[in-house]
Parts: C-alpha cells; structure tokens; sequence
C-alpha cells in the first residue's frame, strides 16, 4: 500500500473513462470527506447526476493540470491515478439518485499521518466536470491535532452558523470580523462585517440561518449592556436591537417554535469585584421572535440565576439549569442544584428537578440520544463568609462529575444521574456531543481566591474526556496542546471536532 502511494504513471489512464460514460447535461458535481482517521473507514460522498460515470483521484499534490482531451482542467497533477482503479469503488457509477460513496482505510501507520491527501471527482462524460477539490488530514482517533490552516483573526467566543457547501461561519468572537471555515479543504477567509461581542454574552444560531447577539459585557465600556443585534450571513448585514434589560451571563436557547428564551443573568459585574457576582440578580426573560426581530416579556423564572445552562431539548422545550442564586425569602446568595423546563406552547416553566451539587459556569450539552449532560462547574460554601464578609472565606469547590439529565415525554419533568470520573475539576469546558450519547469534554479551569487581593484566579487545562452511556462512565481521552478556558466548539461536518480561542489563538482539531 505505501509504495502505492508513491507510484507515478507515465500515461493518463483516464482514457477508459470516454468509453464507460454516457452524454448528460452539466450540472454540479460536488465531493465530500466523512471520517479521516487512521485506522478507520474514510468515506468520500459523491453527489452527481443518476447512474453518471466518475472517478475519484487522490494526490500528495495539487497542481492546475489541463485535461483539452474532455475539455477541464483538475486540480491535481494526477500521478496517483492508477490507485483510483486498483480501489474498489473508486471507479464507478452513481445510483439512481446521482450518489457514490468511495471508501477507504488509511493505514494506521505514522507515515500516513505526516501527509495531507487531496481528492477531486472527474465525472460526467457528455460534457465533462470536475468537482470541487477536498483534503484529507489524518489523524489517531482521540488524539487533538492543530487545524492544517489557522484563522487569519484570532477567535474569542461568539458562535457558528452553517453555511453552503458544508462551510462554517465564526461570528462575533473576532470583533466585527465574521471568517468562514472552509471544511471541504480546511481553509479560512474573511466573510464580511458583522457584530462584536464581549464576556458573558449569549449567541444563538436562528432557524433561517441567521445569529442573535445579546447581552453580556460591553466591549467598549465593560458594563453589562442590553444591546442585541442580529447578523444575516447571506447578505452581511447586521440589526442592532436592544432588549427590556441589560444582562450579562443569562442564557440563551432556541426554541421549537422558532423564538429564542433569554434567561436570567445580572443586571451589573464588576470584573475586579467578585462580590457583584452575589448582586443584580435577574428573575426576568425575555422572547425574541425572529419574525418581528422583537423582543417581548417572558415568565419569571422561580429563581433569580446567572452563569447557568440552557439547553434545548428534542421536543422543542428549553432546560435551565444550574447557576448562581438567591435563597427565597431570605436572599441569600447560593449556588442552584435545580433545573426547570420551559415549555414554549404553555409559556411556563415547571416544577423544579434537583440534581447531585450546585455548579455554576458549568457547561451543557444536548447528546445525540436526546439528554443533556451538565459538566463540571464550580460551587461556593458561603457558611463563614455570610458571617464575616470576607471573601477569602469563600470555600471553592471546582466539581470533577457531570449531571446526566434524562427527560420523561410522557409525564413529569425527568431525572438526573450523577456520573464520576472527570480526571480533574472543570469549569468553562469545551463540550461536544459525539454519535450515540457520547461527549467531548476538553479544557476548562479551576477557580482559586487569592487571599492578598480578594480576586479570583483561573487555572486552565488542557486535558480531556470522553463520557459514554450505557454504562455511564468517563474515560481519559488525548489532551489540548494548550489549555484552553471557555474556547469556542463546534462539530465539524467530517465528525472530527474543532475548538478554538479560550486562551491560545489557534485552533485545534479532535479525531473521534
């Protein structure tokens, strides 16, 4: 197999193709990438026309090469074309709906890892077309590899939003930069002006494609701001809004009706002072309807809470979760262990459900079998410091275990199992939800008080873990290059995962 690779032909073989096919309209030809570990299935989904003749040619190289023979010129200088017909099902026909899926197994050697495979589909026959070019960077399975191109504007929080031809938008974490992540090749570009957001605010992908902005941290002022705004990728325009009430470290979820829930927060934060964490506590919500670009009131939460989850749930409802909070009557300032449902066709949250320790700046994530797992956090013993006012008296505890939250569809609200094993305490993680319930838990920090200052200080991580269910346990998995605290993570269309930002500027990719 490894001399394959290296194996250049003299003549281009592609001339039994102008025999196989047969005349067809030009249309499209479009490649994709599915997998890209060693050791494992790679697959190269093909999209053309119905029972269309293709070719699928793979290279070390890529180079303008002229084929006046059919009329296009490939990307590649087809030196490997001879290993397209020694694989099977590289050489072929579509089905009836215009789909191939060539396969391979890239060998679990390290060799193979030191390249950067490019692929390209020669198809058609009546007039020819090639597809768009598509690279290949293998990699172990669990291990955490730098991108093969890095974004050209350092990323610092904000949110994706899928785009065309299995393309990502980064928004609102590289000031008014938008950059789009071209994961067919693994490339970066500039895409346009859109709106900067600072600490503790909230962005969430709409069901038209477009991104909402609230809250958080002025990045001029520092303050706590109700500005809002709303970015439209398709024509790279943004709309300022402003909800009823500046907020910072609320939640923000996407409903089944199409409206987004913002919940909670503060009112104020004072960085330098880690007491205004315990003031300006927020019961209130607010509605956003895409369709009116409009704010409107929302129910009261139960409790006041900021720095908590909330997680969209596969009926439509949003969980929240978690956070800090005042102890009814009494206000008192305590870390919340419950978690409300709210459910947009009643516009109401239900009773509470407890979990195992309060956490706050914990992370949450939606599996791919329709629970939700809360990961880590932190938790405050409030005991001496309510009776001397000095916040070194704060006990920190950074949690090591995650909260498994299983919904009940036919009544009551659902229940929550705690799952241990995390190898140190996190807060702020990196989280991904992988096939069948998994999830990528990566970075994060423990949280110290520094007596001398009464400030906090960050621990960053690097390390990682994989939790599992059925049985519920949590593996080590390969660790970041760099720790990274609240980077931003999104699940590539290739099933490998990419964070970036929380700290270092690049980003780095994880085999699954």
């Amino acid at each position: 197999m490894m001399s394959v690779f290296h194996r250049p032909t003299s003549a281009l073989t592609l001339g039994l193709l102008a025999a196989a096919a047969t005349p067809l309209a030009a249309q499209n030809l479009s490649l994709d990438k599915q997998g890209g570990a060693l050791g494992a299935v790679t697959t190269f989904p093909i999209q053309g026309q119905p029972n269309e003749f293709y070719a699928l040619a793979v290279d070390l190289f890529e180079q303008s090469t002229a084929l006046p023979q059919y009329g296009v010129t490939m990307d590649l200088p087809l030196l490997l074309v001879d290993l397209s017909f020694a694989l099977p099902g590289w050489v072929g026909l579509t089905n009836g709906a215009g789909v191939a899926t060539p396969a391979i197994v890239i060998p679990d050697d390290p060799f193979f890892e030191q390249w950067t495979y490019s692929l390209q589909v020669l198809g058609g026959g009546g007039p020819w077309r090639v597809s768009n070019l598509v690279r290949v960077t293998p990699q172990h399975v669990g291990t955490w590899k730098p991108a093969l191109n890095q974004p050209p504007v350092p990323i610092a929080g904000g949110t994706t939003a899928a785009a065309p031809n299995n393309e990502l938008l980064f928004v609102g974490g590289s000031g008014p930069v938008a950059q789009r992540y071209k994961s067919r090749t693994e490339e970066w570009e500039a895409a346009g002006v859109t709106f900067g957001v600072g600490l503790f605010s909230q962005s969430t992908g709409l069901p038209d494609g477009r991104v909402l902005f609230t809250g958080g941290l002025d990045p001029t002022t520092g303050q706590t701001t109700a500005n809002a705004a709303v970015y439209d990728p398709a024509t790279q325009t943004t709309t300022t809004l402003t909800m009823a009430q500046a907020r910072a470290g609320h939640g923000a979820s996407l409903m089944g009706n199409g409206k987004v829930l913002v919940t909670g927060g503060l009112s104020a934060l004072d960085l330098a002072n880690p007491l205004s964490l315990f003031t300006g506590l927020l019961v209130t919500t607010e509605i956003f309807d895409p369709a009116t670009n409009a704010f409107s009131p929302g129910p009261n939460m139960l409790e006041a809470r900021a720095l908590h989850t909330s997680t969209t749930l596969t009926n439509g409802q949003v969980l929240v979760a978690g956070g800090i909070s005042l102890l009814p009557i009494v206000n008192l300032p305590t870390v919340s262990a419950t978690a409300y449902r709210f459910n947009p066709t009643t516009n109401s949250f239900g009773l509470p459900a407890f979990f195992s320790g309060g956490r706050f700046l914990h992370s949450a994530v939606a599996t791919t079998n329709g629970r939700v797992v809360l990961i880590g956090g932190l938790n405050l013993d409030f005991t001496t410091f309510l009776t001397t006012g000095n916040i070194a008296d704060l006990i920190i505890q950074t949690r090591t275990d995650c909260q498994l939250f299983t919904p009940s569809f036919v009544g009551g609200f659902g229940t929550f199992t705690t799952i241990n094993g995390m190898q140190e305490g996190r807060a702020g993680a990196a989280a991904a939800a992988l096939p069948n319930g998994r999830v990528l838990i990566a970075g994060g920090f423990q949280l110290a008080i520094d007596a001398s200052t009464s400030t906090f200080g960050f621990n960053a991580t690097a390390s990682a873990d994989l939790l599992s269910q059925g049985p519920n346990n949590i593996v080590p998995t390969g660790s970041m290059a760099a720790p990274r605290l609240f980077p931003t993570t999104v699940n590539l269309p290739d099933g490998t995962v990419m964070v970036v930002g929380g700290g270092p500027t690049d980003a780095e990719i994880y085999q699954n």
